[in-house]
C-alpha cells in the first residue's frame, strides 16, 4: 500500500492537483451546463471548492456535484487518494486503515468506501459477458470441517470469464441467490438467473461446469481467481457477511480486469466511474447506505 500512497503523492501533491484532474474527466471537452446545455461559466473560487455559475441561466454547480462525492464536506485530495488504494493496491484497504490514513472517522472512511464499491457494482452490471464464456461453481467461505452447522454458513458463487484471443478475460464472480447447495450440482434456475443477468443474449458459446470439482492445474484459472478472492476478503475484512459480500466481490474483480490492460489506467478509470453517476442511481444509493451504516 506505502507504494501507491507515494505514487499518489508524487502526482497530485496539492489539492490543486486533483481540481484539475476532475475538472479534465467531467467536462473533457470544457464547461457544459447541466441546466441549459451553454458552454461557458463564471468561475467562484472563494468555496473550498471552485463554483461555476453558467453565464446563460446562472446555474451553479460543482466539481463533485451528481457524483459519489456530492454534498461531501471531505477533502478532494482524500477521496481521490482513496480511488487510488482501492483501484491499483494489491490488498486494497478497510475502513478502519483508510480512517488512520486519511484522518477521518470510521463511519465517513466506511461509507467513502461503500460509494466507491457501489460504483463498480453499477458498471458491473452494466458489462454483459460475450463472446465465449466460461464459468464455474465455486463455494464462498467453505468451511474445513463440514458439520451440519458448518455448512449453513457456505454460499454458492458463480465465476466467469471471457476468452478472448489477446489472453485478456473480464471476471465476474456473482452469489448465487436462488437456494443453491454450493457442494451439489448447479441449479437450472441459478443457472438461468446468472445467464439472464450477467450474459449478452449475443454471446457464441458459454460452458458451466455445474458442480465444485477442481479441473487439472492448466485449466484451473476460475478457481485460481476465486479463491484469491476468498482469501483477499478473509485476510482484509475477516469475514462479511452476505448483505456485502458481493459489493467485495465486484471491487475485487475490478482490479483483476482493470490492473493489466495495457495503456489503461484504473484510477482514472474508476475516477470517472464516480464522476458520472447515473440520475436513477444516487436516491437508491443514499438509501442503501443509511440503511448500511444505521
Amino acid at each position: 500500500m506505502m507504494d501507491s500512497i507515494v505514487r499518489f503523492n508524487q502526482l497530485f501533491s496539492k489539492e490543486k492537483d486533483c481540481i484539475r484532474l476532475v475538472h479534465k474527466l467531467k467536462w473533457p471537452s470544457g464547461f457544459h451546463c447541466t441546466s441549459c446545455n451553454h458552454t461557458t461559466a463564471y468561475t467562484i473560487s472563494t468555496r473550498r471548492l471552485p463554483l461555476y455559475e453558467c453565464s446563460n441561466c446562472k446555474h451553479q454547480t460543482s466539481l463533485t456535484s451528481g457524483t459519489v462525492m456530492d454534498k461531501s464536506r471531505t477533502p478532494l485530495r482524500k477521496w481521490l487518494l482513496t480511488m487510488y488504494i482501492l483501484s491499483t493496491c494489491e490488498n486494497s484497504i478497510n475502513a478502519v486503515q483508510l480512517s488512520e490514513l486519511i484522518g477521518v472517522t470510521y463511519k465517513t472512511a466506511w461509507i467513502m468506501l461503500n460509494k466507491l464499491r457501489q460504483a463498480i457494482s453499477d458498471s458491473d452490471r452494466s458489462i454483459l459477458l460475450s463472446g465465449v464464456v466460461e464459468a464455474k461453481l465455486e463455494i464462498y467461505m467453505k468451511q474445513p470441517i463440514p458439520t451440519y452447522d458448518a455448512l449453513q454458513k457456505e454460499q454458492a458463487v458463480i465465476a466467469a470469464r471471457t476468452i478472448e484471443p489477446s489472453d485478456f478475460s473480464y471476471f465476474k464472480i456473482k452469489l448465487v441467490h436462488y437456494h443453491q447447495n454450493p457442494r451439489g450440482w448447479l441449479s437450472k434456475q441459478a443457472e438461468s438467473e446468472f445467464i439472464y443477468t450477467h450474459v449478452s443474449p449475443n454471446l457464441s458459446q458459454i460452458e458451466i461446469n455445474k458442480r465444485f470439482v477442481n479441473p487439472p492445474r492448466s485449466e484451473a484459472v476460475l478457481p485460481r481467481i476465486a479463491k484469491s478472492a476468498f482469501n483477499w476478503i478473509n485476510n482484509t475484512f475477516h469475514g462479511l457477511g452476505p448483505l456485502y459480500s458481493q459489493a467485495y466481490l465486484d471491487e475485487y474483480c475490478f482490479r483483476q480486469n482493470h490492473s493489466y490492460k495495457q495503456g489503461h489506467c484504473p484510477f482514472e478509470f474508476l475516477l470517472q466511474l464516480c464522476l458520472s453517476i447515473p440520475k436513477s442511481n444516487r436516491t437508491s444509493t443514499k438509501c442503501t447506505l443509511m440503511r448500511l451504516a444505521s
